[in-house]
């Protein structure tokens, strides 16, 4: 009874505790989403993962405001390529943007190939059917699809294509040690079940000729 009336006191007092929201996760979109259909995110804040290639000297900035007198370009593997194959490689899909003279300038300044962000944006334009974003924040992570595992990896698919099904095997395993996002770690998975559909599958004897 005496818990009850002390609550009551309290509330008209203001002296209760106010329930807080807590904060929403942030809901990470794949870059293939945001590529596919950029109109639908234009003007909306985004949270993509890439994988830091480079910072071009130089891109066609069109009619956009993001010209190499304001911004710096950053050029990035989407989680959803696989580096080892070599078109992928020499292909990056993702594009995003950072003023110059920010901490984000100089955060990709110092990144290494390969390094894998977490980073927010805003889709300010659409252009030649891609999305242009300014970054706002960018997050290192742990996990990336390094040079180790682009070495073992693209060996197993060359040994793949040859039908040499155990080494390729070994090559994935090497490739699978380090940290690395679910889309590479579940693809290198599905070479590995091709592996072993081929190792269960021996090659027919050759067909000799009678003597």
């Amino acid at each position: 009874m005496r818990a009850g009336l002390l609550g009551m006191i309290a509330v008209v007092l203001g002296l209760a505790p106010v329930a807080r929201e807590l904060p929403r996760p942030v809901e990470v979109v794949p870059w293939r989403d945001v590529a596919a259909q950029p109109c639908r995110f234009q003007g909306q804040e985004v949270t993509v993962r890439v994988q830091f290639r480079d910072l071009p000297a130089r891109w066609q900035a069109g009619p956009t405001r993001f010209g190499p007198g304001a911004f710096v370009a950053v050029t990035a593997w989407a989680d959803e390529q696989f580096p080892w194959v070599r078109d992928e490689f020499t292909n990056p899909q993702a594009r995003v943007f950072v003023r110059k003279g920010t901490e984000l300038e100089r955060t990709f300044a110092a990144a290494r190939t390969h390094q894998r962000f977490e980073v927010r944006g805003i889709v300010r334009e659409v252009w030649r059917d891609r999305p242009w974003i300014e970054l706002q924040s960018a997050v290192p992570l742990e996990d990336e699809v390094g040079e180790a595992t682009i070495i073992h990896a693209s060996r197993a698919v060359t040994l793949i294509e040859e039908e040499s099904f155990e080494l390729a095997d070994e090559a994935l395993r090497q490739a699978l040690v380090a940290p690395m996002p679910d889309p590479a770690r579940e693809e290198l998975a599905r070479l590995r079940a091709v592996c072993a559909e081929g190792i269960a599958t021996p090659p027919p004897a050759p067909i000799r000729p009678r003597k």
